[in-house]
């Protein structure tokens, strides 16, 4: 799938297929799904000058002919997909048994609706870019960058100028000048400390305090490492909080939703501990005095490390302001990331060229990352083109913060089209989120995004867009504690900022939250919920949204307590509801799964966090689904799987909980699978 051209190219695969295979078609229907075929490849010939321009650099009409050919793309896709599953998977059993007859259905329903009607928009589409046509600006070629596959995760950041640092901070939690200290110290040095790390976004204030949490906290009776970000529930950092303080004391307060019995029952836990926390990325005061009320400022030596871009939020603490990287240490880093070592700037590469683009980073390592990533194999004319692009700056909180928006959006504009695309959809996620690497690769292939290369399998083909991501500094990568693989990525919130403008603007995503997120006045094809009340498609609030071609919904953090699957879903590929919950008083719960089995298009079903009481055996019309992940939806109670899973024969992933059972036989049966995991242990095909 292609931002840019949309459904374009998998239209003409599709038509290509129906006109390879063996049906007898009507006459004259051949002659004209091959007319279509060819427009649509004229369309796809023209994006492929459109996708390498920035918007903002291309004619506003191009724009509007692009947006209008992509979004009547995506229209025609539903259109053959629903017909081709309507013949071919929905079909009575007694119609299944005639050949001719679904041909005949085939026929009757493409020559007579599909067909015609898509010619007919293409073409009102390309006369009206005719009346106003302005050629198209063909870019200056860009040699693209070399697949770097090797784990970056460990990126020179965390080197480079955080010895310093991390000194400081250590020596500002221990220090007896500030009448605080560890024990031993004499005075007043038991009382509990906290710290702000301040500083502005992309300067490394994480980075910092998990080197100091990661050195420090092994010598307290518990520790707990957490993000907030904008608009948290409050509810789920507290849940988060006990969870990685005592997972047992998490067990015993997990269904608990009133925030203050949580506040209460952590000061009494924390009353008698000896505790290291980090807070990281808190935005707003509220916020931050909801949690700290909760910190007991008990007199055994425990500390609090806070991060935020908000100096109002560390008022009354220690204060640890940190600063952009020295020019040195700019170069270090610079360098390290291009060449891997600290060395000069090659001869062919001028040290002008090096220094106006590190004046442009300001110091930021983020950005200095970033265009780094971007330069990877330039040549000696593109350091100059990028050095003397102008940036922009928005006013929007420093210098320093628009030029890494400005940098970022030179690298974002620089990816292939399909690691744009991949990119966007990482939108769908909460802020400060860990995106479990698997998990997001299915729903990439679900929705189609993922290109097709012999001998490479999707998923296999689908981390090697995750791998250059992260090479390209995109999205971070998390390692895996005790395994020291990369299981998952994060987006910093300037980089999922910049996507969900784009995504926004371009119709890709959706958000929805508490404080209203983003809307749509378009037909919704992609909706994530964050943290909100889930509401049924008959409530006056969503009346409004067209959700008839709705590719993914994706929930986390969710009420859908009285949610149910709309019947209008019927295009849904991906159906993700994660750490959701429920009454667990309500019997309508029971029922919010019953018009499952109306999502013939669905690839990609995770419950994987959220109750299920039941699932019903109309699972097994999902003849198309490709993953299953099921764990932790029982909550510790059986959960039986319906018989009817064994029909699901092109199921490549299966991911479920000890506390599942399913049918006898059913492994035998789904021949397909790559991937089968239960609980830890996964087993690859």
């Amino acid at each position: 799938m292609d931002l840019v051209a949309g459904a374009v190219g998998s239209i003409i695969g599709k038509l290509g297929e129906l006109l390879q295979a063996e049906y007898k078609l009507q006459e004259g229907l051949p002659e004209q799904i091959e007319s279509l075929k060819k427009e649509l490849e004229c369309a796809q010939t023209a994006f492929l000058t459109v996708k390498e321009v920035p918007p903002e650099q291309l004619d506003p009409q191009v724009r509007l002919w692009a947006r209008e050919v992509r979004e009547a793309s995506y229209d025609m896709e539903d259109i053959l997909d629903a017909l081709l599953v309507d013949v071919v998977e929905g079909a009575a059993p007694a119609e299944t048994e005639s050949r001719d007859g679904l041909l005949k259905r085939l026929q009757e329903k493409m020559a007579n609706i599909a067909i015609e009607d898509m010619k007919k928009r293409l073409q009102k589409v390309s006369d009206r870019r005719d009346r106003y046509s302005i050629p198209v600006a063909v870019p200056s070629p860009f040699t693209k960058l070399d697949p770097r596959l090797v784990d970056m995760h460990k990126e020179a950041a965390q080197i480079i100028g955080i010895e310093r640092t991390r000194k400081e901070l250590i020596a500002m939690l221990q220090s007896s000048s500030h009448v605080h200290g560890d024990a031993g110290v004499s005075g007043n040095s038991n009382k509990m400390v906290i710290v702000s790390v301040v500083g502005a976004g992309g300067l490394g204030k994480t980075t910092l305090a998990k080197a100091v949490y990661d050195e420090l906290s092994p010598d307290y009776d518990c520790q707990a490492f957490l993000s907030v970000g904008r608009n948290p529930d409050l509810v789920q950092v507290f849940t988060s909080i006990f969870f990685l303080l005592d997972k047992e004391k998490y067990t015993a307060i997990r269904d608990v939703k009133n925030l203050q019995l949580l506040i209460g029952e952590l000061r009494k836990f924390l009353e008698i501990k000896r505790y290291f926390i980090v807070i990281d990325d808190v935005w707003d005061i509220n916020s931050w005095q909801a949690i700290g009320s909760a910190l007991h400022r008990n007199n055994n030596g425990s500390r609090v490390v806070k991060t935020t871009r908000n100096l109002e939020v560390a008022c009354g603490d220690e204060v640890y302001q940190l600063g952009p990287l020295s020019h040195d240490n700019s170069k270090k880093l610079f360098y390290m990331r291009l060449y891997g070592g600290e060395g000069k700037c090659p001869a062919h590469y001028p040290e002008e060229a090096s220094q106006k683009i590190l004046d442009k980073c300001g110091g930021v390592p983020l950005a200095i990352i970033t265009m780094a990533s971007l330069l990877v194999g330039k040549s000696r004319e593109d350091w100059f083109e990028v050095c003397s692009s102008p940036g922009f700056y928005r006013g929007r909180e420093n210098k320093q913060v628009d030029a890494t928006v400005w940098i970022l959006s030179l690298s974002y504009y620089d990816l292939p089209s399909h690691l744009k695309t991949c990119l966007l959809y990482l939108s769908v996620y909460p802020e400060d989120y860990e995106i479990r690497k698997d998990s997001l690769i299915w729903k990439w292939v679900a929705e189609g995004f993922i290109e097709k290369k012999t001998g490479t399998s999707l998923f296999q083909r689908g981390e090697e867009y995750f791998h250059q991501l992260i090479n390209r500094s995109m999205i971070q990568g998390v390692e895996s504690e005790e395994e020291g693989i990369i299981h998952g990525c994060r987006v910093h919130d300037i980089v999922l900022d910049l996507i969900r403008g784009l995504a926004g603007e371009e119709n890709f995503m959706t958000i929805s939250n508490d404080d209203g997120g983003t809307s749509s006045s378009h037909k919704v094809r992609r909706l994530a919920h964050h943290n909100r009340k889930l509401l049924d498609q008959s409530h006056p609030d969503s009346r409004h949204r067209d959700m008839t071609q709705l590719r993914s919904l994706v929930a986390h953090g969710c009420d859908i307590t009285g949610f149910v699957l709309h019947p209008s879903f019927k295009l849904l590929r991906v159906l993700a509801l994660e750490s959701c919950t429920s009454s667990d008083n309500d019997e309508s719960d029971r029922h919010w799964l019953e018009h499952l089995g109306n999502l013939v298009h669905l690839r990609y079903l995770g419950l994987r966090g959220t109750k299920v009481r039941e699932l019903p055996e109309a699972i097994g019309d999902l003849k198309l689904l490709q993953t299953l992940d099921f764990q932790g939806i029982g909550h510790m109670e059986l959960v039986q799987l319906p018989s009817s899973v064994s029909l699901l024969t092109r199921l490549v992933c299966l991911r479920f909980d000890m506390t599942m059972r399913v049918p006898d036989g059913f492994l035998q049966k789904v021949t397909s699978l790559e991937e089968l995991q239960i609980n830890v242990h996964v087993l690859v095909f």
